[in-house]
Order: structure tokens, then sequence, then C-alpha cells
């Protein structure tokens, strides 16, 4: 990881702002080279390079607010100059609109330019994330032990793990994906027999959707609606649409039905049924010590994700001692995420103060809300021995109820949970 590539005076130059440019300067070589063998003029390409920067740049940071408006509205200058926080598909609808504008501006043929431009985005989105690796922006995976696994301790942002997690290197992944989905296009633009113009967006569109929708399964989004991602609706949308395009031309049926076959295994592979896997996470507890959820498998989880201002979680946190007294023992462990910023020895006052001897975790971040895709306090989550999400709990519980209780019991006891995923019934 290197986020500053070196200082010259009051300049620094950072690495992904450097990738950035690169990947510019990459594209736009790779434009030009499609527009001559269409027949058009090479000196569009730094109108359509530097209106799809404008565009791409103002379209990314547009929906990384959208996505964090909170963090936004609390800190709106210091959030606009970081050096993270771009959404790639943001950034491709924002391109997209921006190039079109100037190519009708200028009367080109829509498609025909497309065609060139598609090749330069796989080759640009591959140097882009080689940036995001460097810099460390925040778009890594989930937490791994796979000898490739890293960690990112200089990273520009979120990276708050203890020492010695290691995550899987998303950007590295995507990065390969994406480089390899470009020498699919330009293979397939290079053919003597040339496809319909439009073929080699379609196919853009495709490919990289699968790419997509299958590394966000390891990367550590939100998940929004049926365990799936921002990121994952909007490659099921544009993958979709794009295989509708491709049906219409006869000449790339064969290469929509290797991608679809290709999106759909990825989909059965990935897509949880009536459950789905808790997304692992460390965080330090209130001496320092690393605790990581994948590490209590074989165990049910009772996760709660609170703060101390919270007065519903306060009004819980007596039933939730009782509970993990009654069940201590019984294969049963209770962690309880404090998601406050101001440190663990306001917590541990807390802890203190209401004497809770379970396991009370910190993580100022809110990463761990995201991951389970939190938005208020408190929440509950019952994880089974084989790590699945079987209940959520919106808001506090008398979790001193009989029938709670042995609900939970039943979960260790024989591993059914016989509630709904709301924790009703």
């Amino acid at each position: 990881m290197v986020p500053v590539l070196f200082h010259l005076g009051p300049i620094t130059l950072y690495s992904f702002g450097a990738m950035l440019a690169l990947a510019f300067l990459a594209a736009g070589q790779v434009v030009g080279d499609g527009l001559e063998a269409r027949g058009l003029d090479r000196a569009h390409v730094s109108s359509i390079v530097w209106w799809a920067a404008v565009g791409g740049i103002g379209g990314s940071r547009l929906l990384s607010i959208i996505d964090q408006w909170s963090r936004f509205v609390a800190e709106p200058l210091s959030f606009v100059l970081s050096g993270a926080g771009f959404v790639w598909y943001g950034g491709l609808i924002g391109g997209t609109v921006a190039v079109s504008i100037y190519i009708f501006a200028k009367g080109l043929p829509w498609l025909a330019v497309v065609d060139a431009i598609a090749p330069s985005l796989a080759l640009g989105h591959a140097i882009g994330r080689i940036g995001c690796q460097l810099a460390g922006d925040g778009d890594w995976g989930t937490v791994s032990d796979l000898p490739w696994a890293i960690a990112y301790p200089r990273a520009i942002f979120g990276w708050d793990y203890a020492a010695g997690v290691r995550v899987h290197p998303a950007p590295v992944y995507e990065s390969l994906a994406y480089s390899l989905i470009f020498v699919v296009l330009l293979r397939a633009g290079r053919r003597t027999e040339p496809h319909p113009d439009g073929f080699l967006l379609a196919l853009y569109l495709l490919l990289s959707s699968v790419a997509r929708f299958s590394v966000e399964f390891i990367r550590r989004n939100p998940r929004l609606w049926l365990g799936l991602t921002e990121a994952q609706w909007f490659a099921i949308v544009l993958g979709t649409l794009a295989t509708l395009w491709l049906l219409q031309l006869s000449q790339g049926r064969r290469a929509v039905a290797t991608a679809l076959c290709a999106l759909l295994a990825v989909g059965l592979a990935g897509c949880p049924g009536d459950s789905k896997l808790a997304s692992d996470f460390v965080a330090q507890d209130l001496n320092g010590q690393a605790v990581r959820l994948s590490a209590q498998r074989g165990k049910v989880v009772f996760l709660n994700i609170w703060a101390t201002w919270c007065p519903p979680c306060r009004m819980e946190m007596p039933a939730m001692e009782e509970l993990s007294k009654k069940l201590s023992g019984d294969d049963f462990v209770m962690l309880a995420v404090s998601e406050d910023d101001g440190g663990a020895q306001l917590v541990r006052d807390f802890v203190k103060e209401f004497q809770l001897s379970f396991p009370v975790l910190v993580d100022p971040s809110g990463d761990v809300g995201r991951r389970f895709g939190v938005y208020g306090y408190p929440e509950t989550f019952i994880i089974d021995r084989e790590g699945r999400v079987v209940a959520r709990y919106i808001g506090p519980r008398d979790w001193r109820d009989p029938g709670v209780v042995q609900t939970i019991r039943t979960l260790i006891d024989e591993g059914r949970w016989t509630r709904g995923a709301d924790g009703t019934g």
C-alpha cells in the first residue's frame, strides 16, 4: 500500500490520483484507435475523455453522497475533498450522460462511438482499481485467512481492524477481472467480420455486471434487499438490459448464452435461501483484544448493535444481561457492538454502570452496522451455529420473555429457529 507516491515541496502526488490520470490516458488511446477503426476522426478523443472525466467524477461523487447522506451532511467539505467515496456505477451513468451529450452535439453515430469507447471502460476500470489498492480507499473485502489476504493499515479511509487482521484484496480481484474483459472486448472488436454497432458496449455491460455481481459477495458493502448490495442490484439491472440488447443481435447469441450462464451460476451459488450467512467482522473488546464473528462458529450468537446515547438500548440492556446469564455455557455467546464515537472509555463506563458481564465490542466507524444494513439502534441479529442469520429484531425487546428464551434454547439444542425472520411467530 502506497497512498502517497511522493512529495515535491507543497505538491503531493497521491497514488489514486496518479492511477486515475493513467486510466484516462490509456483509455484515450484505446478510444482513438476505436474511432479510427470505424472511420471516425481521432480528434474527438480529447473531448470525449474530458467529458467522460467530468461526468464520471461528478456522477460518482453524487451517488456516493446519496449513499452516505448522513456523513455528507455532518462534514460536507471534508467528504467532498476526501480521496475516498467514488462509486463506479455513479461514474458510469454520469460519464455516459456527459459523453452522449457531446456525441449528439457533434452529430456523431452514437452506437459506433460507444463501441469504440467500450474496451476503454474495462481498461480504465482495471487501472483505477490498482489505484484503489494502492490508496486503500475502503473498498477491500471481508476478513480472510487466505494466503494472499492482506491488511491496509495505511489506508486513506476506513481501516480500523486490530493488528493481524487480513482481508480479501477485492480491488486486485476486480482489476484482474476487468483486464480479462478488456482483452475479450479487444479481440471481439478486431474480428474480420465486424459485429453490429452496439455489440461491444452491450457485451461490456454484461461481462462487467457478472464481474461486479460476483466480487460483491466478498466485499464489505451493506446488504439492502434479498441479501444483495446496491452494486449487485445495479449489476442485475444493467446485465438484464445488456442481455436483451445482445439477444437482438444475432451474432451475439453465443456470447450472451455463455455470459448469462455465468451470471446465473454465480447468482445461484451466492444468493442465500431463507437464511444468509452473517457478514464477518472483527472488532475490539474493551481490553483491546480482537474478536472475530466467524470465530464463534459452532455457537449460537446473539449480536446486538447499539450506542450508549440510545434510550431504547439502555432500556433493554438489563434484560440482555439476564438472557446472557440464563444461556451461558449452552454454546451461546452474546456480542454487543457499540458504535459510539466517544471511545472505549465511554463504553467502559456504561458497562460498569449497568454491570454487564457479556462481551462488549467497540466499533466507532460504524462498519459492523453497515455490513448488517443497520440504520437505527438497537438492532439484534440471531445467528445459528453455521453462521446464518435466522432472525433480525429491529428495536428493543424484552429478552426476559419466556417464549423468546425458549426459542433460542431450541435453536441451541435442535438447530431449529421456530419463529419468523423478524423474531415473531
